[in-house]
């Protein structure tokens, strides 16, 4: 029985720096070449993206800015892959990530897989601080789970068509991963989680930058509760200390503006220490002090993301955008 013919779609942005290295590894894949295709669908770009692709033997489409989700929509619709592979222009797949994400394809039960990523393509401290995060999270993550994202994602063909794919209300790159994949579940299909199907992530965090995107994905999760309130305690990805520093910073901001100082510095010096355990299995994966500089970048990260949250529920609950 030949295996099924894959698209894997790349949107991209502004990313001649690493698109290279990310087609390649598509490129790359153990998997048939005969039953593989590889979508570069170009949102707008500024740079030498086109010049870069032009380079290797793959379909290029462009569009006018209108964000991945858009992007992602106009791979798929103009692909012909049964399944529907989905990477972000920074990540570099292992030559295996298409046929361990493809062998679950002919299990009724399944229609779309995720995968998840690799530390090892980390080249600075809070790049691979950030990614052995990802990594515990998804380690707690169950078989079948909720929640995926877009730069490890094989989703059946006919699951888009019934969906109507992703939602490009979505302009910036956040949350409409998760959006498709709550719809999905909806819809009452299944969600594989295959751990082993890995992808490396070779970008380089700068610390105001990983702030910025923190307190972007925070001011969009608030346009996805608002659609799919349900979800907002039973996705997997998340757990218990997400939720925790919610309740620890508003009631800081409480205690502060009563000028409640002591017990102020109580919750602070509590939201510090509940980041030490991840710092430290950073810095005893790594034999490497520098990382426990990571419990004072989620310490910061907490309120980033609160302030993201308030300033999405503003935009999308109160005035309903």
């Amino acid at each position: 029985m030949d295996k099924p013919f894959i698209s894997i779609i790349i949107p991209t942005h502004n990313s001649a720096s690493t698109l290279a290295e990310t087609i390649k590894g598509c490129m790359n894949q153990d998997y048939p070449r005969d039953r593989l295709e590889i979508i570069v669908v170009d949102d707008g770009s500024k740079d030498d993206t086109k010049k870069v692709v032009e380079g290797f033997p793959v379909k290029y489409i462009y569009q006018k800015k209108a964000g991945p989700a858009s992007a992602r929509n106009n791979g798929w619709r103009n692909s012909k892959g049964q399944g529907l592979c989905f990477i972000d222009a920074d990540c570099i797949p292992y030559t295996d990530w298409v046929s361990k994400l493809a062998r679950h394809y002919d299990r009724g039960d399944i229609d779309a897989v995720a995968g998840s990523y690799a530390v090892d393509g980390c080249r600075y401290l809070l790049d691979k601080s950030v990614h052995y995060e990802i990594k515990y999270r998804h380690s707690r993550m169950p078989e079948y789970t909720n929640s995926f994202g877009t730069y490890n994602v094989l989703v059946k063909r006919h699951v888009f068509e019934a969906l109507g794919g992703f939602d490009p209300g979505y302009c910036n790159a956040s949350g409409e991963d998760s959006d498709l994949a709550y719809r999905i579940i909806k819809a009452g299909h299944k969600i594989y989680f295959e751990k082993q199907a890995l992808v490396s992530h070779h970008n380089s965090l700068r610390i105001l930058k990983y702030f910025a995107v923190q307190f972007r994905h925070s001011y969009w999760r608030m346009k996805l509760y608002r659609k799919s309130a349900s979800m907002i305690t039973r996705d997997e990805y998340g757990y218990w200390k997400d939720f925790a520093e919610l309740f620890l910073v508003a009631g800081l901001a409480v205690c502060l503006s009563l000028n409640s100082f002591m017990l102020a510095a109580l919750l602070a010096a509590l939201l510090f220490v509940m980041q030490l355990p991840l710092s430290v299995k950073v810095f005893l994966a790594e034999r490497d002090v520098r990382y426990l500089i990571f419990s004072f970048v989620t310490f910061v990260r907490a309120f980033v993301r609160i302030l993201g949250g308030i300033f999405g529920f503003i935009t999308f609950w109160i005035i309903k955008r």
